[in-house]
């Protein structure tokens, strides 16, 4: 059997390593893909850290689920795709066949069965095989790297905008904007039309984000006590009575989302997207009311999204933001920048 290097987790939390293991099969119903790039993403060191699953079943494991590459290998039964193929994958392991997957809200799935490269090996490798309705279409005038980012980076921000009905009459506040879903969920905005504050707590974010988006974001300093953060929200969004209509929290810290929810316009809509255990956020009941506010949850993306996200990028509606490209040796240290709080944007993997 030949062999590949991959980027292996031995245990949920643990440390990676870079090591020598079979190449991967494809069996019925799955394809095998030669992997071109792959995001090395903080939602990717959540899975590491057993944010989405910490059954110790599931491991040793390779990580890695936003990625593009081209099919070398189809398994039994697989039909519509065929080596040569270029695609990019879809994270959710769903059924296709309940209401939800019907309907094109993959998303949605009422038979979840987990997460791609958490519940099976995934794409921190040379080759990586998945489920051949997990291998969506790459568009032809998308790079690879672009690929790994329209799979969850862009993707994500584009299941926001639609969730909260993102226009040209909001204000949008991404708390978390030089992450790689805030910098696209950022452009995104302003291609809407809305006015976009662009929040994080480090200087030079925030001049990068000001810098990728060329000026289309204003920047907002969210250090310090919250009660001074909503003031400062307010204020940017234009005055003490004039909050954002829309904040998107990326990063899942309790007292920023609060400051935002302080700073929220009337009939305004928060929008969380993180899955970061044991954090909780609750207004009490009658500020829903006196605001006429909601607060949403937005859940990854339907596959239409997907390649709608690579389509936005391939015809330069969207810029991709790639801040490092890396190889397998490098991705340890990667994810120990990660947890640092030392990376931004977009780091991608070229195996």
């Amino acid at each position: 059997m030949s062999t590949m290097d991959a980027c292996v987790l031995e245990e949920w939390n643990g440390p990676l390593s870079i090591d020598t293991v079979d190449e991967p099969e494809p069996g019925p119903g799955e394809v095998r893909v030669d992997v071109r790039a792959c995001g090395v993403t903080r939602t990717i060191e959540n899975a590491i850290g057993g944010g989405l699953s910490d059954d110790p079943a599931l491991t040793p494991r390779i990580p890695g689920h936003e990625f593009a590459g081209v099919v070398d290998a189809v398994g039994e039964g697989v039909d519509g795709l065929e080596p040569g193929d270029r695609v990019l994958a879809y994270f959710y392991l769903t059924c296709g066949d309940c209401a939800p997957c019907r309907r094109g809200e993959a998303n949605r799935c009422t038979a979840f069965d987990g997460w791609y490269g958490v519940h099976r090996d995934g794409a921190y490798a040379e080759k990586a095989v998945l489920p051949a309705e997990n291998a969506l279409p790459l568009p032809g005038g998308a790079t690879f790297a672009e690929g790994a980012i329209a799979a969850d980076g862009l993707a994500t921000p584009l299941h926001v905008c639609r969730r909260a009905a993102v226009d040209d009459t909001d204000t949008v506040l991404v708390i978390g904007a030089a992450g790689r879903v805030g910098v696209h969920l950022s452009q995104l905005a302003a291609r809407r039309g809305a006015r976009v504050l662009a929040a994080d707590v480090v200087d030079d974010r925030l001049e990068h984000v000001d810098a990728v988006t060329d000026g289309a974001v204003q920047p907002v300093d969210v250090r310090g006590d919250p009660d001074d953060v909503a003031r400062r929200v307010r204020k940017a969004a234009g005055g003490e009575r004039n909050g954002p209509s829309v904040v998107v929290d990326t990063v899942g810290d309790v007292e920023t989302l609060r400051a935002g929810w302080d700073a929220l316009a009337m009939g305004g809509r928060v929008v969380s997207l993180t899955t970061h255990h044991e954090r909780a956020f609750g207004p009490l009941l009658r500020e829903f009311v006196e605001k006429e506010a909601a607060v949403l949850g937005s859940r990854y993306a339907t596959k239409n999204e997907v390649v709608r996200a690579a389509e936005l990028l391939a015809d330069g509606r969207i810029s991709p933001v790639v801040t490092e490209r890396v190889g397998l040796e490098d991705v340890p240290d990667v994810h120990e920048r990660i947890r640092s709080g030392e990376s931004h944007g977009m780091v991608v993997l070229e195996p």
